[in-house]
């Protein structure tokens, strides 16, 4: 019941969303609150049938739960141990090898022996083998974990002075508006909030000295489309069967949409006068996607170059969020879901880095994404083996959701893990915020408030370092997962192998 309570508290954020998803609050926090007994039961488990020392056992036990939470039913990984100790980055560096899962398992191992410590206090004895090597082991682990973030900050301090002067990754503009977010939102209020954004663009501009220094201007998630998304069709023959053949009809809104875009980007392009070069733009916003008569719908970030319109890309989102771009099962019934006003996302396939003139690349991702630590280190693995590895993290979100709740800061909280573990710096444009910009070693160098309009000039340095994180991804605690789940495991073939009996003897029967 506490448990319950708690996830309830942290979570309520979901159900000022829309009020379907009030059901959705309740599932998801009783489904969540069942992780603290089960990491109990674990390390129990561990502890009785593998002897393994109760701290240990529970250090393994709920980060083994983290882990499963993060992969289950799509993954939820917010509020985890680690988010609690982003106000001081001094104790996070340990992340970017071994993910916020490492941070999560050194503290409750650190808490776990020292009530092992007090309770040993107590009831004096002398100590065996096995004690004495738990005691000295746990020693040797907090001093590794001192270790590494000192050396951690030694190395970029190291990598900053080979760079001297340091200059930046480039100059983005974020951009944060306060427009109230709501699924039945009138053609008027997203025209206003439209504009509200047009305007903070044009203010962020003029207080720049020299405009045509701003790389990329960084819109938030599905603000820029309102309600015309961009449009993408391959000129194939075939049209989407949602058009019943009626090509004049496709055609005709395919026209509208296109210039409704233009349109839009006229208006930001003048924001910028004559200050000569126009910056990149990354604008959240739905792509509808056409090929081969097929009809996509995604939740995407634009990519738009002035000077090379062809290069225009997008990223559409990846990993969807259960309850709001997608219900489980109902999604199936696409017309169950537009009777209670959700529409069908479809979901993006690969992760996009797109290069700036200075040869620097940025990495875009969406919402909740920079929630999952493997969503996150997934895209950079395949960018990197790719060799376009990204300098800059850039999420787009729209908060605005979430009424200024608590849910705001559990995002801000994960993307400034996330930046730890990739030791990459990440920009947010978050509407009704928090924007930020948060650096490698996960100081928030940047902040805007909640609810409220504003901007945020960002010249984030490189970072030039490379944790095990970046290698092996969450596969130590994937590890530690197996282990807690272990001895359930053997109690359950135990249960299922049948056993052998070995046949009796003449005496034993004659006996008998």
């Amino acid at each position: 019941m506490v448990a319950s309570a708690v996830w309830l508290a942290l979570l309520h954020g979901i159900r000022l969303a829309f009020w379907p998803l009030t059901f959705g609050w309740i599932a998801l926090s009783l489904y969540l609150a069942i992780y603290l007994p089960i990491s109990i039961l674990m390390a129990r488990s561990l502890a009785r049938r593998f002897r393994m020392p109760m701290p240990l056992a529970c250090a393994v036990g709920w980060t083994a739960c983290e882990v499963l939470r993060a992969y289950v039913a799509t993954g939820f990984a917010g509020c985890m141990l680690v988010h609690s100790q982003t106000p001081w980055p001094g104790v996070l560096p340990i992340a970017s090898h071994f993910g916020g899962y490492g941070v999560g398992f050194m503290m409750v191992l650190s808490m776990a022996w020292l009530v092992a410590f007090e309770r040993s206090t107590r009831k004096p004895a002398e100590p065996t083998f096995w004690d004495r090597l738990w005691r000295d082991s746990t020693a040797v682990a907090v001093l590794l974990w001192l270790m590494f973030s000192m050396l951690g900050l030694w190395r970029r301090d190291a990598y900053l002075q080979e760079l001297q002067p340091i200059k930046p990754i480039g100059r983005f503009l974020l951009i944060q508006g306060n427009m109230p977010t709501i699924f039945d939102a009138s053609q008027e209020l997203l025209q206003r909030g439209w504009i509200e954004y047009e305007q903070t663009t044009r203010r962020a501009v003029a207080s720049v000295s020299d405009p045509s220094s701003i790389d990329v201007v960084i819109w938030p998630e599905s603000i820029f489309g309102g309600l015309a998304p961009y449009m993408q069709w391959d000129r194939g023959a075939k049209i989407p069967e949602e058009f019943d053949d009626n090509r004049d009809r496709f055609e005709w809104m395919h026209r509208n949409l296109v210039g409704a875009h233009e349109e839009k980007m006229e208006l930001l392009r003048s924001a910028f006068g004559r200050a000569g070069k126009l910056p990149h733009f990354v604008l959240g916003t739905d792509v509808l996607s056409v090929a081969e008569g097929r009809l996509d719908r995604y939740n995407a970030a634009l990519w738009i170059d002035d000077d090379n319109p062809a290069d225009t890309d997008f990223y559409a989102k990846h990993h969807l969020v259960m309850f709001g771009e997608y219900i489980p099962v109902l999604s199936w019934f696409p017309s169950i879901m537009k009777l209670i006003g959700l529409g069908k996302l479809s979901q993006g396939e690969s992760p996009k880095a797109w290069r700036l003139d200075n040869g620097r690349r940025i990495a875009p991702s969406i919402c909740f994404e920079n929630m999952v630590p493997h969503v996150i280190q997934a895209h950079i693995r395949e960018l990197s083996a790719a060799g376009e590895e990204p300098d800059v993290l850039v999420n787009l979100s729209n908060d605005g959701w979430f009424r200024g709740s608590s849910a705001l800061d559990h995002h801000l909280n994960s993307a400034i893990v996330a930046a730890v573990e990739n030791r990459t710096p990440m920009l947010i444009s978050a509407n009704t915020g928090i924007s930020a910009w948060i650096d490698g070693n996960g100081r928030v160098v940047q902040r805007l408030d909640r609810l409220t309009s504003g901007w945020i000039l960002a010249e984030p340095l490189p970072d030039g370092r490379n944790g095990w994180w970046s290698w092996w991804g969450d596969f130590p605690a994937r590890c530690i997962a197996v282990l807690g789940c272990m001895p359930w495991a053997l109690a359950l073939l135990a249960k299922i192998t049948p056993r052998k009996t070995r046949p009796r003897s003449d005496q034993e029967i004659l006996r008998s």
